[in-house]
């Protein structure tokens, strides 16, 4: 299995959206990320991305379906997991017309601008293939996931700093405040490896790096 990250630009938060009580008037720079899992006998994006994002400033940006595409092809995705119908998560689903698409039914109206094709809605957390297992927290917003590889954690946008996991503090764009704590407590602890989706650490740069490779 190969845990590869893309990274197709930047953009930034304003710190109240990263924290629960944080500054409207305080930015903080964010990467715009998307995952791809491969296993024996598929290609799994985990969200994404997209082309524009109508209210935030782009830095640095490239189409995320060419970042992929200097990797591997559209083509050759074979599922596509959503982990919340956000556009910057989700516009970029028009270009994977092969694929099976995973979004939680929580989710099916915030999608319907996006008119996505091939969709297996899921109503409860599922293993998609071994290894690989979606989750529903529904914190950040209604449906929202996080997937989980071994102890290895996609968040999504259930958190958005390492911050917010030590030092338990909820973002500031939560539907649910119970499930964004409870999420917090569990990933929290030593036991997992959570990976952010809006990190400049995890690639830090315009393309792909790979984040693990195991023979099994």
């Amino acid at each position: 299995m190969k845990l590869t990250a893309f990274q197709y630009g930047k953009t930034e938060l304003a710190e109240a959206m990263i924290f629960e009580n944080g500054s409207f008037d305080i930015k903080q720079p964010i990467a715009l990320l998307f995952f791809l899992i491969e296993t024996e006998g598929r290609k799994i994006l985990v969200d994404v991305g997209c082309d524009t994002m109508p209210g935030f400033p782009l830095f640095e940006h490239k189409s995320p379906v060419e970042v992929l595409e200097e990797y591997t092809s559209r083509e050759s995705i074979t599922d596509v997991i959503i982990t919340h119908a956000h556009h910057d998560h989700i516009e970029a689903v028009k270009y994977y017309k092969n694929a099976h698409i995973h979004l939680h039914r929580d989710s099916l109206k915030y999608a319907k601008p996006y008119s996505i094709e091939g969709l297996s809605p899921f109503d409860e957390s599922f293993t998609l293939c071994d290894g690989v297992e979606v989750i529903k927290i529904g914190g950040h917003f209604f449906g929202s996931c996080i997937v989980r590889i071994g102890d290895f954690v996609l968040c999504g946008d259930e958190c958005y700093s390492e911050k917010n996991l030590t030092d338990l503090i909820m973002t500031g764009s939560s539907v649910n405040r119970e499930n964004s704590l409870a999420f917090l407590k569990e990933y929290g602890k030593p036991c997992y490896t959570p990976i952010l989706f809006h990190s400049p650490s995890v690639v830090g740069y315009i393309g792909h790096k790979i984040f693990f490779e195991t023979e099994t």
